[in-house]
């Protein structure tokens, strides 16, 4: 690194990825600092630290590390000798306004990087906007190993849980759901047993249940106890006012989340948050409906390496925290599998003319999406333009409908399933031979 570059480095101002320090004598910061903050970098976006610089920009200078001089090598070495998994770092000294400065950088490691001595941090802005050093919690590091070492947390034992933890009731919304999707019984038609094996979340060891079962199919107990921070809240802030929560296990949740006007557009969006939301952090996935927008909000950052532009471009970042959950959920044709389900959610809406979902507040608490939902001709809503297709049909399948109303096939599909769940479509025969129609 040149001094050009460290001096553009310093007009930049810390921030996360840069940070500066004093060392003016030795006893300010030491090579275990300096390990320290290395680890904390690593364990963010990476970055560099710039020994030899006061916190308001001054060039102060760096305090030799080793005896007269400050060797790079040695200092590189210590880094690496003092960290775990051990951690490359670039170290390289430069005159700047005549003064010595250290620069030390690294890139961000895939897995959680401590120091030998134990201690896990990562750089965070704070409350005042200012990037400090925080500790890692166990919920941020089960996380952060489980991503970088490709684990997949529904395969996770289920300890003590048996068949008779998973509700007869779920099973059953699971089937209708499956059985309107692919028009046949094939996955259907299998008994408890036998299906939650197809799915992945059974097998014959000695915790024979794993953790994707429970969250598809478990009951109310079995819920608390295995996935206690799994719950889904719903507010519509839109006249009459109401809240809705639910800790019903997935199967279930889907079936009513798709009859539900108030999420609508949304509902991709927030099964995509459902499969993909770190279950091991504290909170619900929180849906707020108003006139304008959807906006759902679901605990825990985004998967490591994706970015919030990833998730809507034409080639996503394929990362799902769950392959088998996000691929169970795709059976039911609610939503896409694992790297394509926001996308083509987003490219519906597109064709209808709405504008592109957007993601916010990507940090380490929570990623929200808001949706704005599309008008029709003349300023219909999708319910609307299917009603009045039907209207013209007078019986029809979902595909049919869906032709006649310019929409596409899930978006008829999700629209006929919430009329049907008001009242307003009749719903007559199944999977090959289901058709709607209106005036009920």
């Amino acid at each position: 690194m040149q001094r050009g570059e460290i001096e553009q480095l310093i007009e930049s101002g810390e921030g996360i990825a840069l940070s500066f320090a004093r060392r003016v004598s030795s006893a300010y910061i030491n090579e275990r600092a300096v390990v320290e903050r290395m680890a904390a970098m690593a364990n963010s976006e990476g970055g560099t630290l710039l020994v030899g610089v006061d916190s308001d920009g001054t060039v102060s200078g760096a305090h030799p590390f080793h005896g007269d001089h400050t060797d790079p090598v040695e200092l590189a070495a210590a880094v690496r000798r003092h960290t775990s998994p051990p951690l490359d770092v670039t170290v390289e000294v430069a005159a700047v306004g005549g003064r010595a400065v250290v620069a030390l950088s690294t890139e961000a490691a895939a897995s959680p990087v401590a120091t030998t001595w134990g201690v896990y941090r990562a750089r965070r802005l704070n409350g005042a906007g200012v990037a400090v050093d925080e500790g890692l919690t166990p919920p941020e590091l089960f996380t952060r190993y489980r991503d970088a070492n490709g684990l997949d947390w529904a395969l996770s034992p289920a300890p003590g849980a048996t068949l008779a933890d998973l509700d007869p009731a779920a099973f059953a919304a699971y089937r209708r759901l499956t059985s309107a999707h692919h028009g046949n019984t094939a996955l259907a038609a299998r008994d408890d047993d036998a299906l939650v094996r197809a799915l992945g979340f059974r097998n014959d060891s000695d915790t024979p249940i794993l953790l994707g079962a429970v969250a598809l199919f478990g009951t109310e107990e079995a819920l608390a106890r295995h996935l206690p921070y799994h719950q889904v809240v719903l507010a519509d802030t839109r006249a009459p006012r109401t809240t809705w929560r639910s800790r019903a296990p997935l199967a279930v949740l889907a079936e009513n989340l798709a009859a539900s006007e108030a999420v609508g557009d949304a509902l991709p969006f927030v099964l995509n948050a459902l499969a993909h939301r770190d279950y091991s952090l504290p909170g619900a996935v929180y849906v707020h409906v108003d006139a304008k927008r959807r906006a759902v909000t679901s605990p825990g950052a985004l998967p490591r390496g994706v970015r919030p532009e990833d998730l809507l471009s034409d080639a996503p970042t394929f990362a799902p925290r769950s392959l088998y959950l996000s691929t169970a959920l795709a059976h039911t044709g609610l939503t896409r599998g694992a790297g394509t389900g926001v996308v083509d959610a987003a490219r519906d809406l597109a064709r209808r003319g709405a504008p592109v979902p957007s993601y916010a507040g990507t940090h380490a608490q929570a990623v929200t999406v808001s949706v704005v939902s599309p008008v029709g001709a003349g300023g219909a809503s999708t319910s609307d333009l299917v009603l009045e297709a039907l209207r013209e049909l007078g019986e029809a399948s979902s595909g049919e409908v869906a032709r006649r109303a310019g929409l596409g096939q899930q978006q008829a599909y999700r629209a006929l399933r919430s009329l049907v769940g008001q009242g307003r479509v009749r719903r007559s025969g199944a999977t090959r031979t289901t058709r709607y129609s209106a005036g009920v």
